[in-house]
């Protein structure tokens, strides 16, 4: 399996207005998930703590606060192909709590969603902590 987006034979159309567009639209969901977050911080927590559904949840979580493909999370926690990582890998994306984000040169990179994100400091802390 390859960690880079498959590149077709299709074109690609862009214009400033679409960007644009686009950027206020990502701008105006980013503010009401951090809304969400901030307003609704224990009832997010709790959620999140019940959507670590494998022993390995949390440490993946906590291995994902800076962007990583799924080779390095497979070599860090010896896992013996991408079929046992997406075991624990699925539950989180499933909660909204992992996102895909395609790297400019293609690679696929897991990142935290928003609604984890913003949720204070502290919190945030606290739920990966060992323990």
């Amino acid at each position: 399996m390859n960690d880079k987006r498959s590149k077709k034979d299709a074109i690609e159309v862009s214009s400033q207005l679409m960007q644009d567009e686009l950027g206020a639209i990502k701008d105006r969901l980013s503010a009401i998930e951090t809304i969400q977050s901030i307003s609704n911080a224990p009832a997010v927590r709790k959620y999140v703590e019940e959507s670590f559904k494998t022993d390995k949840g949390k440490a993946i979580m906590k291995e994902c606060a800076e962007p990583k493909p799924k080779d390095q999370l497979i070599a860090k926690f010896n896992f013996n192909s991408h079929q046992a990582l997406n075991h624990h890998l699925k539950p989180l994306l499933e909660a909204d709590l992992l996102r895909p984000h395609v790297e400019e040169d293609g690679t696929i990179v897991y990142v935290w969603s928003n609604l984890f994100r913003r949720l204070p400091k502290a919190t945030i802390a606290s739920i990966l902590k060992d323990g």
